[in-house]
C-alpha cells in the first residue's frame, strides 16, 4: 500500500510524491526478483561500494559514466537503495529537467523492493518550480528523497524571504538539510557536467560547510569536458574523479546499445535569418521562438517530405517514433501514414498530452491538463508495445521514460538547440538485442534539416552529443568557418588583390579551434508565469583559430586568465553586460581590419573568457589535423607546371570528393579553378622575387489544483483593487502594466485565488520578489522595524510614487495614507513635504530614518529644494 499525489504534466499525470509501505509491498509481491543488471552495471556498483563509505568520513565527491542508454539512473537508484537508504540515510537527487526528476522517482519506486526488510518506509517526493511537481513548500523532513531541480534547489538554497511578519525565516529545503545531515546526506548531481556552474558550485562550498560528512556522486551521458588537466571546478567538486565509465563502443559490441546511424535529409525549405533570431540561437542558445515552430509543423510540402521519406524507406526503418511539434501536424503525419500503411495492413498513430494553442489564457491551460484522459494515449502505447501500431508520432511525450525497446527509428522532424532534449529523442531508439531491441544492431537517427541563410552551427549536434570517451573534439569545420571569410576569399578571386604578396589564399583556413563550454541558465520566459521554467544548458562552441591570429590569441588567452571576474561564471549572466570591456580588450590585441577572425569576434572572446570564468582552465586548443587536405598552396606546388587540361581534370575531380570543404569556400568549381590560378600566380611572382617562404599551414486519486489564476480571476481582482497599482498608487494607463501578485508566494505555499492576490506594476512585483507582503491591508504586521531600502526612482514615474513604494514597502503593507508635495515655492509643502500614515503604522520608525529619507528626496529624488519631512498618523 502507498499514498501519493499526482499533478498534471506534459505526459499526462504524474506522481509527485509517494509514501511506500514497504512491508505491505513485500507481502503484495512474494516472488518479486530484483533486474539482474548488466555487467557494466555490477561494475558500477563495485566502484561506488568501494568509493563511500557511510557514515561519511569527511567530503568524497566521485563520477560515474555511463553513455545514454545504459542505465545510469537505474544504475544509482539500484545501489542507493541498497547501500545509501538501507543505512537510514537521506538522499538529495539533483537534477536539470523535468524528464530527468520523473525518470529518477520512477527507478526509485521500482527499486524500492530491494531495500532490505529493516526498512518500513520509504518517502520520496519531486520537486521543482513547475506546475507538474511539487512546490518547495511542501519539503517534509520525513522525505528519504528528494528529488530536485538544480535551479529551485540554488533558488531555495539562498533565499531568505520574510514571513507576513516581516521576519527572515529558513526556507523548507534549508530546514531539511539542517535536520537531516547528522543521520547521513548523499547527493546525486545528474547531468554532473554542469557542476562548475556559478550557482551550483557556490551552493556546493556552503553545503560541504554544513555537512561536513558528505558523499556526492555525479552521473553523467556526456562527460564534455573530462581533461583532468583542465577541468579546474570539476575536479575540485568530484576529487575522487571518474570511479567507472563504461565505453559506448564496448556496449555496443556486447548489444546492450545499438550503434546510432545519422541520417540527415534535407527538407528543402529555405528561411531567413535576422539580427535578432541569430542573438537567439546562436549567442543565448535558446531553441526556436514559438511562432517559427509553428511555421514549420504547418508546412504541408514539408510535412509531405517526412511521410513520403518513410514510406520510401520503410522496410529500412521498421518500428518508429516521429517527435512533431504541434497536434495538428502529429495527426496529419500520423493520419497520412496510416491511410498508406493500412493498405499492408500496418498501422500508425498518435499520442499528445496537450494541444498547443494561441490564446495562452490560463483557463485555457488549466482545461488542457484535466481535458486529456490518460487511457487513450496508455492503449494506443501499449498497442505500439505489442506491434499493432509500426508508427508512432507524439509531441515530446515519448522522450519521458516510455519503454520500447524494438523501436528502430526515431523520426525528429526539426533542429534543436538542446542537447538534452536531442538526447532524450535518441535515447528512444539505442536499445540493443540484450536490452530487448530484438534483431536490432542499428539504430537509425533521422533528422530533417532546413536551410537558414547565413546560419551554420548553431543547432545541436547529434553526432557529438554522447561520446562517451571523445579521443579529440572535431567540430562540423563547414558549419562554424566565418561566412566574412568566405565572402572576403570570393573578392579575392573576383579581382580584388590580396593585401600582400606574402598572404597565401591559405590563411582563411583555421589551424584550429578552442573548444569553448559554458553553462547556461535558460528560462521559458511567460508574461503570465509566475515561476518560468528554467533549465540548464551546457553550450559547447568552436572558436576557429587561424595563422595570423593564433599568437595574438595565445596571448590574449594567457594575459586575462587571472583578471576576470568570478561573477562571469554566473550562469544567469547576460553576454551583452561583459561585451564592453570584451571589446577594450579585443581592440587591444587585435588588429580586426587585417587580422583573420571573422566578423563574430567579440562573441567569440566572450565565450573564451566566460569559459575560463567558469571552468577556472582555459579552454583547449585541438589542431586541425586534416588542413593539409583542404592546403591550396600545396596543391598548386604539387602541380605547379600541370597541363590545361589535365590541370581541369584534376581539380574537378578533387572539387567533386564528397564531404570535402572546398565547396564551403568556392560556391562552384569555376571559383575553384579561378582561386588555384591566382594561387599559382602569387607563388610564381614570388619566385621571381626570390621571397619564396615556407609557410606552416497501486492507483492514486488524482488532484485538481490550478496553480495559475485565471483570466476571469485576474481581471476580477484588478476591477477589485480599481486597476491601481496597491504599492505605488499608479493607475493603469498607457505604458504601465499592472501585474497579479501572490501576496503569499506559491512556494511559501501560498494559493492561487482572488484572496491571496493583488495588483502590483511591474516595478513593485519585482521589488516585492519572493517575500510575502500584503499590500491589501493598512497595518502594518511587523512587531519592529526593518531596515529602510530606499528604490531607485524609473524612467518617467511620477517621484511621488517612488517614495510612496519605498515607504509601504517598509511598513510591509499599504501604510501610506497621503503624502503631500507643493509645487510652488509659495506654496505650502514645497520645502518640507508631508507624509500621512494610516492608523496603526508607528511614525517613529520612519522618523528615525529621516536624514536618510530627505538625503534620498533630495539626489536620488531629484528634489533638491526639500529640506524636511513631516511624518503623522491619520487621526
Amino acid at each position: 500500500m502507498s499514498t501519493s499525489i499526482e499533478r498534471s504534466g506534459s505526459g499526462g499525470r504524474i506522481i509527485t510524491y509517494i509514501s511506500m509501505n514497504l512491508e505491505e509491498l513485500r507481502k503484495e509481491n512474494p516472488a518479486y526478483k530484483p533486474k539482474t543488471p548488466f555487467p557494466h552495471q555490477s561494475d558500477a556498483f563495485k566502484a561506488m561500494t568501494r568509493t563511500f563509505s557511510f557514515p561519511a568520513d569527511g567530503y568524497k565527491g566521485a563520477l560515474l559514466v555511463l553513455p545514454t542508454g545504459a542505465g545510469k539512473t537505474f544504475t544509482a537508484a539500484n545501489w542507493i537503495c541498497k547501500s545509501v537508504l538501507a543505512k537510514n540515510a537521506k538522499v538529495i537527487w539533483f537534477a536539470q529537467s523535468s524528464y530527468l526528476l520523473n525518470q529518477a522517482f520512477n527507478s526509485f519506486r521500482e527499486n524500492a523492493l530491494n531495500l532490505p526488510n529493516a526498512k518500513k518506509f520509504l518517502n520520496i517526493r519531486v520537486v521543482s518550480g513547475s506546475r507538474e511537481h511539487c512546490q518547495p513548500s511542501s519539503i517534509d523532513l520525513t522525505d528519504d528523497v528528494l528529488i530536485i531541480t538544480t535551479q529551485t534547489a540554488i533558488k531555495n538554497f539562498n533565499l531568505e524571504p520574510l514571513n507576513e511578519k516581516g521576519v527572515k525565516y529558513d526556507t523548507r529545503f534549508i530546514n531539511y538539510i539542517e535536520n537531516n545531515k547528522d543521520c547521513g546526506i548523499f547527493i546525486v548531481l545528474d547531468e554532473a557536467h554542469h557542476a562548475p556552474a556559478y550557482g551550483f558550485r557556490h551552493m556546493w562550498l556552503e553545503l560541504k560547510e554544513m555537512i561536513p560528512n558528505l558523499n556526492m556522486l555525479g552521473l553523467t551521458a556526456t562527460p564534455t569536458y573530462m581533461d583532468k588537466k583542465t577541468s579546474g571546478w570539476l575536479l575540485k567538486i568530484f576529487d575522487k574523479w571518474i570511479i567507472y565509465e563504461a565505453k559506448q563502443e564496448k556496449l555496443i559490441a556486447q548489444k546492450i546499445l545499438a550503434k546510432p546511424r545519422y541520417v540527415q535529409k534535407e527538407t528543402g525549405k529555405e528561411l531567413p535569418v535576422d539580427d535578432k533570431l541569430y542573438e537567439r540561437l546562436v549567442v543565448q542558445h535558446k531553441d526556436l521562438p514559438k511562432d517559427i515552430v509553428q511555421e514549420l509543423a504547418n508546412d504541408a510540402p514539408r510535412n509531405n517530405y517526412i511521410i513520403n521519406d518513410y514510406l520510401r524507406h520503410k522496410d529500412e526503418y521498421g518500428k518508429t517514433i516521429i517527435f512533431a511539434d504541434t497536434w495538428p501536424q502529429c495527426v496529419y503525419l500520423s493520419t497520412k501514414l496510416d491511410m498508406e500503411l493500412s493498405k499492408e495492413n500496418k498501422k500508425a498513430d498518435f499520442v499528445f498530452s496537450k494541444i498547443e494553442g494561441n490564446s495562452g489564457s490560463a483557463e485555457y491551460r488549466n482545461l488542457l491538463i484535466k481535458k486529456r484522459a490518460p487511457s487513450d494515449n496508455d492503449r494506443i502505447i501499449n498497442e505500439f508495445k505489442g506491434g499493432k501500431i509500426e508508427v508512432l508520432s507524439n509531441i515530446r511525450m515519448l522522450t519521458e521514460g516510455v519503454d520500447v525497446p524494438d523501436v528502430k527509428t526515431v523520426f525528429i522532424t526539426r533542429q534543436t538547440t538542446s542537447p538534452i532534449l536531442l538526447t532524450q529523442m535518441i535515447g528512444r531508439a539505442l536499445r540493443g538485442e540484450k536490452a530487448g531491441g530484438i534483431n536490432k544492431d542499428v539504430a537509425n537517427i533521422v533528422m530533417f534539416i532546413d536551410k537558414w541563410k547565413g546560419l551554420v552551427g548553431a543547432f545541436a549536434d547529434p553526432e557529438g552529443i554522447d561520446d562517451a570517451t571523445p579521443p579529440i573534439a572535431i567540430p562540423r569545420i563547414r558549419d562554424t568557418i566565418p561566412i566574412i571569410l568566405v565572402e572576403r576569399l570570393s573578392r579575392h578571386i573576383n579581382g580584388e588583390p590580396l593585401p600582400s604578396d606574402d598572404f597565401s589564399i591559405n590563411e582563411y583556413i583555421p589551424i584550429g579551434w578552442y573548444k569553448t563550454e559554458i553553462i547556461r541558465n535558460l528560462k521559458d520566459e511567460n508574461d503570465d508565469v509566475l515561476e518560468p521554467k528554467e533549465e540548464m544548458h551546457t553550450s559547447v562552441d568552436f572558436i576557429m583559430v587561424y595563422n595570423r591570429s593564433k599568437n595574438k590569441l595565445e596571448r590574449f588567452i594567457k594575459d586575462k586568465f587571472d583578471q576576470i571576474p568570478e561573477s562571469w561564471s554566473d550562469e544567469k549572466l547576460d553576454d551583452k553586460s561583459i561585451a564592453p570591456i570584451v571589446r577594450i580588450w579585443m581592440n587591444e590585441y587585435f588588429d580586426i581590419d587585417n587580422d583573420i577572425v571573422g566578423n563574430n569576434f567579440e562573441n567569440d572572446l566572450i565565450k573564451i573568457c566566460r569559459h575560463m570564468a567558469i571552468h577556472e582552465s582555459v579552454p583547449r586548443f585541438y589542431a586541425f589535423e586534416n588542413r593539409d587536405t583542404y592546403d591550396i598552396e600545396k596543391l598548386v606546388k604539387d602541380n605547379l607546371n600541370i597541363e590545361q587540361n589535365n590541370k581541369l581534370f584534376l581539380l574537378k575531380s578533387e572539387y567533386e570528393k564528397p564531404g570535402n570543404l572546398w565547396k564551403v569556400y568556392y560556391n562552384n568549381l569555376f571559383m575553384f579553378i579561378n582561386a588555384f590560378d591566382l594561387e599559382r600566380n602569387r607563388i610564381s611572382l614570388l619566385a621571381i622575387k626570390n621571397m619564396e617562404e615556407n609557410i606552416i599551414i497501486p492507483k492514486p486519486q488524482p488532484i485538481d489544483i490550478d496553480i495559475e489564476l485565471t483570466e476571469a480571476e485576474k481581471e476580477q481582482i484588478k476591477r477589485r483593487d480599481n486597476y491601481t497599482c496597491l504599492c505605488c498608487y499608479r493607475n493603469g494607463g498607457k505604458g504601465l502594466k499592472l501585474q497579479i501578485d501572490h501576496i503569499i508566494p506559491i512556494f511559501q505555499g501560498g494559493r492561487a485565488d482572488v484572496e491571496n492576490s493583488q495588483t502590483l506594476c511591474s516595478e513593485c512585483n519585482s521589488q516585492k520578489g519572493v517575500n510575502a507582503i500584503n499590500f491589501r491591508v493598512n497595518k502594518s504586521p511587523l512587531d519592529n522595524p526593518k531596515d529602510l531600502i530606499l528604490f531607485i526612482p524609473i524612467v518617467k514615474e511620477p517621484q511621488i510614487c517612488t517614495l510612496t513604494r519605498t515607504i509601504n514597502t517598509f511598513y510591509h503593507c499599504q501604510a501610506v495614507s497621503d503624502i503631500r508635495i507643493g509645487y510652488r515655492r509659495n506654496g505650502p509643502y514645497y520645502y518640507k513635504w508631508e507624509v500621512e500614515l494610516y492608523q496603526g503604522n508607528d511614525p517613529q520608525w520612519l522618523i528615525e530614518n529621516k536624514i536618510k529619507l530627505v538625503d534620498y528626496i533630495q539626489n536620488a529624488l531629484g528634489c533638491h529644494h526639500v529640506n524636511d519631512v513631516n511624518i503623522i498618523s491619520v487621526l
